[in-house]
């Protein structure tokens, strides 16, 4: 009797265990849960800036953080679906990157995309229970791409510091440039006061003719 009884408690204790388990095996379970509908569509610079996870900001990616709200469950994964230039792409937490992480009792996933994506829509694998079935895209750090200066003007000479034309060693009109470059006073000759000079020198010079022609003359004459 004392084996019998033994085996039927057994198999009480056995039964309950696995009532048990599956009463508690949805509790485990994770849960699917959506994005707040509120929070999308949206691009990372339209949004919430906070850069204390993914270590940004970079020059051309953009951090998205989402939040579980309460503190009865937590991520396993979370699923996000962008609008991009070449169509639609999405990406996993922490499957394509970025990391789950418990933000002091709050858990909290982020992810780095290329900058400029539009977040549509996302979904979440979680643990527990969410008190409002759906979490949050609580902030994003978006990308702080080299900006384009203008290129400043460079600044116009003032007429102070102008340089005018350098005048030093040029004839000065009206003058004749002497030996070695230097310049005088005298007034240059001009074609009228050679001439002048010929002509006088001609003269000179028929007189001197004429007298000795003269003198020529009376050496030869006889006396009377």
């Amino acid at each position: 009797m004392g084996g019998r009884l033994l085996v039927r408690l057994a198999t009480i204790a056995g039964a309950a265990l696995a009532v048990g388990l599956s009463a508690a095996s949805p509790a485990l379970a994770a849960t699917t849960i959506p994005i707040n509908p509120g929070n999308v569509p949206t691009t990372a610079a339209d949004y919430e800036q906070g850069c204390d996870f993914g270590g940004g900001p970079f020059a051309d990616k953009d951090v998205w953080v989402f939040v579980l709200p309460g503190n009865s469950g937590d991520f396993v994964s979370v699923t996000a679906t962008f609008s991009t230039s070449g169509g639609t792409v999405t990406r996993t937490i922490p499957t394509d990157g970025g990391a789950i992480v418990d933000d002091k009792g709050t858990s909290k996933a982020w992810i780095a995309t290329a900058a400029g994506w539009t977040l549509t829509g996302a979904t979440a694998e979680i643990t527990g229970t969410s008190p409002q079935d759906q979490f949050n895209l609580t902030h994003t750090c978006a990308a702080k791409g080299n900006s384009t200066s203008t290129p400043t003007p460079p600044a116009s000479p003032s007429p102070s510091a102008s340089v005018s034309p350098d005048t030093s060693g040029s004839a000065t009109p009206g003058t004749t440039p002497g030996a070695g470059g230097g310049g005088s006073g005298d007034l240059p000759i001009t074609g009228a006061g050679v001439a002048g000079i010929v002509i006088f020198g001609a003269a000179l010079v028929a007189g001197g003719a004429a007298l000795l022609v003269l003198r020529r003359r009376r050496d030869i004459t006889p006396i009377a």
